[in-house]
């Protein structure tokens, strides 16, 4: 065995040969950066009695810019089909616990007090969607902001708002051809928000540099790094001063929109917040924040993926056509009552919504205390994620889950139980917009299978299966889809 002495002598004479000492150095670097990673992998303690997908695995998927929806397919659904009701997850930079049970998701989303929201404000990704709104807050302030959001919804459904925007997106697609279906409906959705809940008109469908839905996009591409998603402490080593000043531009746009609001109240939703004295400024932009985005992007995810497998599946689009016309019965347009009696198609909305579910995953829940979930310990400040995909795109619970069958809706006595069906989520947080998402995809349905017919364009990317975007946010979205047109005559 070599002495101290001998070794240093060694050591000194090595690291005065130029090439040996990089490589050596280099060797260093690479072990403590690996060592790094590990401790950063590794599952805490009070979680390694639980199943876990590979950390690896879920750094691959990010790497590779996989979707939520095939990222849950390939390495979650597995465990639910071995009868696991949860399984570890490393997301965000951590380690938390999804839920993937349909009776587990029920009782986190029932349970508001022990299962609080988690508010991601620390993070980049959440900047300008987490914080003190009707989504992420808890407790008092929760229930003083979903008291005003539910007052705006109470109202009648505008379908006739609904029915005078489908016309401008018609303009748009003028006779037929091939559209980009998914930027055209995200336009429309967001023009649906402005007017009808935000009292401003973005114009969104008319052609425009720099408008509300191009920075939105921007930020929400800019922030969906795969190496800043799977280590999002690099925003605080090497800030990302570019998008930074991006998310502030887009904070500073809806400033500029209360400010238009507060000289124009009337009775759309924005002025309801804003009659509300007990809401601060940054109340009031983090919630115009979260219904600008919630109200446009998974509504429009929403109506992409029902074109999709309307033209994937002409028999469905046909059925729904015929139904249609019957009861519009020579009229050009629906009124709610007319909504409420188009079955099928009703039917083929909550299909694509079961299966290409737009909320993937539901905000994240924290618990405050240890608890027992089914038969599953769950420590006290632990993550909890209800997978909504994951409850859908299971054949457990759903026969044949990746086959669009709307006919799944109408047969009376297999109607699926309401703890596997949670596109809106469930719980005293479900969606207070469900009713409003809902007719407006009819009313849009409706007018284009009364104007149009539509099939996949030959190569379409989309041909063997939806393909959704990456994101930061547990969206799926589909991706550049682009949707061939006939007009009618």
């Amino acid at each position: 065995m070599p002495s101290t002495a001998a070794l240093d002598a060694y050591l000194s004479v090595y690291f005065q040969k130029p090439f040996a000492s990089v490589d050596l150095r280099w060797f260093l670097a690479v072990g403590a950066v690996f060592a790094f990673v590990q401790y950063l992998l590794a599952v805490p303690a009070e979680l390694r009695h639980l199943p876990k997908v590979s950390p690896y695995a879920t750094i691959w998927s990010y790497a590779r810019r996989e979707s939520v929806d095939s990222r849950v397919r390939r390495l979650i659904i597995p465990f639910a089909q071995r009868g696991e009701g949860v399984v570890c997850v490393y997301m965000l930079g951590k380690w938390g616990v999804h839920v993937i049970d349909p009776d587990l998701v029920k009782a986190v989303c029932q349970d508001v007090d022990r299962f609080p929201k988690k508010n991601y404000q620390d993070h980049l990704h959440f900047t300008f969607l987490s914080g003190p709104n009707v989504v992420f807050s808890n407790g008092e302030m929760w229930k003083r902001h979903s008291a005003s959001v539910k007052a705006a919804f109470d109202r009648e459904i505008p379908v006739h708002r609904f029915v005078a925007l489908s016309y401008e997106l018609f303009e748009r697609m003028g006779s037929g051809g091939v559209h980009r279906f998914s930027d055209l409906v995200q336009r429309y959705t967001l023009d649906v928000v402005g007017t009808a809940l935000l009292g401003h008109n973005f114009q969104a469908m008319q052609a425009s540099e720099d408008s509300f839905v191009d920075h939105f996009n921007r930020v929400m591409s800019r922030i969906a790094t795969p190496t800043r998603l799977i280590f999002p402490f690099l925003d605080d080593w090497f800030p990302r001063h570019a998008v930074i000043a991006d998310v502030n531009a887009l904070n500073a746009r809806y400033d500029g929109l209360l400010q238009l609001k507060r000289q124009d109240l009337g009775l759309d939703l924005l002025s309801y917040l804003l009659e509300d004295s007990t809401l601060s400024n940054e109340e009031l932009r983090s919630n115009l924040a979260i219904l600008f985005s919630a109200g446009h992007d998974t509504t429009s995810g929403a109506l992409s993926t029902a074109i999709y497998h309307l033209a994937k599946h002409p028999e469905h689009q046909q059925k729904a056509r015929e139904e249609v016309l019957s009861v519009l019965g020579g009229r050009t347009e629906p009124t709610l009552k007319d909504l409420s009696k188009t079955t099928f198609l009703n039917a083929c909305i909550k299909e694509a919504l079961r299966i290409n579910s737009p909320i993937s995953l539901l905000p994240a829940r924290w618990t405050l205390e240890p608890m027992t979930l089914g038969k599953y310990y769950i420590p006290a400040h632990t993550s909890v994620v209800p997978n909504v995909c994951a409850v859908h795109q299971s054949d457990d619970n759903w026969a044949d889950a990746q086959k669009f069958d709307p006919y799944r809706f109408l047969d009376s006595t297999a109607r699926p139980r309401a703890a596997i069906n949670i596109p809106f989520g469930t719980g005293p947080r479900q969606c207070v917009a469900r009713q409003f998402s809902l007719f407006e995809q009819r009313t849009l349905l409706c007018m284009l299978l009364a104007n149009y017919e539509w099939t996949l364009p030959a190569g379409s990317i989309h041909e063997k299966r939806v393909h959704n975007e990456f994101g930061a946010f547990g969206l799926s979205i589909p991706h550049e889809l682009d949707v061939e047109f006939v007009k009618r005559k």
